[in-house]
């Protein structure tokens, strides 16, 4: 059977309809477990350590191979590379950082310089954004799409990514819910755009800025390299600005930019869209 040019999904033509819930959630654990034991293999014969989070990055990004032969077995509900609706996806960006921006300068920059290791360490949030849009927004947001429910995968999948960091030092509930909040901006920035790009590029702008421009904890990772550091104390604690109330805000105000440009009614995968 073929669609639009390509093979059909499994799910589409050899799975019975009442067992593909099932299947998607078997599919999902089983990227997820493949994933990790990926990273470990990889760790063990390259010598990479997994606590560091320049060898974190490059375990978790090159591990995610594992996860396109499972991925292909179901129908996208978005697409993977697409760049739509640009000016939208960063004026809702703009909405979250804009606050954020505004307390580090009138808390006094420091500056501290660059290094070599500040671009080490760029690079590997790079990597370990694009590892946790491509697990989340993409492979997870796919196969937890049940009945093809954009928002069905949409939910589950910032979930799953906010459960991610609850191992973090300092996790704590108001934090983890506005991480939570994070993957739902993230995801609403796939389906606007109609792909992973600008998902992974605020995420990685997102985690830079705070922790590596300004000098704040990230998500409970403590002194990265910065270019500067603020003189005054940041209001919420040690895990970061993801814990404070201005996240909520923002992350809400950044989501309703996105629902105003995205038709919600029409919540299933689109025809063309596989």
């Amino acid at each position: 059977m073929k669609m639009h040019g390509r093979t059909a999904p499994f799910l589409e033509w050899r799975c019975p309809s009442l067992a593909r819930p099932f299947l998607r959630l078997g599919i999902t654990l089983a990227g997820f477990l493949l994933w990790g034991i990926a990273q470990g293999f990889l760790s063990d014969v390259f010598g990479l350590e997994e606590f560091s989070i320049p060898g974190w990055a490059i375990l978790s990004f090159t591990s995610l191979i594992v996860l396109f032969p499972l991925w292909r077995l179901v129908p996208r509900v978005a697409g993977w590379f697409g760049r739509k609706n640009g000016r939208i996806a960063l004026a809702s960006s703009a909405v979250l950082f804009i606050p954020f921006t505004v307390i580090a300068l009138r808390s006094g920059l420091q500056y501290l310089g660059f290094s070599s290791e500040w671009f080490l360490f760029a690079g590997a949030l790079l990597l370990l954004a694009a590892s946790e849009e491509i697990i989340c927004r993409g492979f997870m947001m796919d196969t937890l799409g049940f009945r093809k429910s954009r928002l069905t995968g949409l939910l589950l999948s910032s979930l799953a990514f906010s459960m991610l960091h609850l191992g973090n030092c300092h996790a704590a509930f108001a934090g983890i819910a506005n991480i939570f909040l994070a993957g739902v901006l993230f995801g609403f920035l796939r389906l606007v755009t109609d792909g992973l790009f600008y998902p992974i590029l605020v995420h990685w702008l997102w985690n830079l800025a705070t922790g590596m421009i300004f000098g704040w904890n990230v998500s409970g990772h403590t002194l990265l390299p910065s270019i500067f550091r603020t003189a005054g104390h940041p209001p919420w604690g040690a895990f970061g600005p993801e814990e404070s109330i201005l996240m909520t805000i923002g992350t809400l105000g950044a989501i309703a930019v996105l629902v105003k440009k995205l038709n919600l009614f029409d919540c299933k995968v689109h025809p063309l869209v596989r």
